[in-house]
C-alpha cells in the first residue's frame, strides 16, 4: 500500500540487545525527511553501541516495558508514557532492566540514520549492576 503498512508485516533487524522493525523511512513508505522506527530492548539487555546522531534529532516515547537511557552522562529512568528528547549530537545508550521486552517509538527527523550515526563503544553505565 502506498501511504501505509503494518507492524506485523515487518521483519525485524537484529541488533546487539535489540529488534529494529523501521516503519517509516526512504525505503519504507518513501518518506523524504522522517524515520520511524519500533524498537524491542530485549530484557535485560543494553543497546550498544553507544551513539549519538549528528544529522537529526530523535524523539523516544515508551510504549511499553521499562529501563534507563544515559543521556550524555545523565541517567534518565524510562516507564510507559515517557518521551525523550535527544538534540544532535547528544550521547545516548539504552538498557532494559526489566523481565520483559522494552518497546520504543523513535521518531528522527531524517531518512539518513546510518549517515549520521556516530558509533560510541566505549559509552558504557558506569556502573552495570545498579
Amino acid at each position: 500500500m502506498k501511504y501505509r503498512h503494518n507492524i506485523d508485516d515487518v521483519t525485524p533487524t537484529m541488533v546487539t540487545g535489540r529488534e529494529i522493525r523501521t516503519m517509516l523511512g526512504r525505503d519504507v513508505l518513501g518518506s523524504k525527511e522522517l524515520t520511524l522506527q519500533v524498537i524491542d530492548v530485549l530484557p535485560g539487555a543494553v543497546s550498544k553501541p553507544g551513539h549519538c546522531h549528528d544529522n537529526c534529532e530523535e524523539a523516544i516515547y515508551v510504549q511499553s516495558g521499562e529501563g534507563d537511557i544515559l543521556i550524555d552522562g545523565e541517567l534518565v529512568h524510562m516507564v510507559p508514557g515517557d518521551v525523550v528528547y535527544l538534540p544532535r549530537d547528544v550521547p545516548h545508550l539504552t538498557r532494559n532492566r526489566g523481565t520483559a521486552p522494552m518497546r520504543l517509538i523513535c521518531v528522527f527527523s531524517t531518512v539518513s540514520l546510518k549517515e549520521g550515526m556516530k558509533g560510541m563503544p566505549d559509552l558504557d553505565y558506569p556502573d552495570t549492576q545498579s
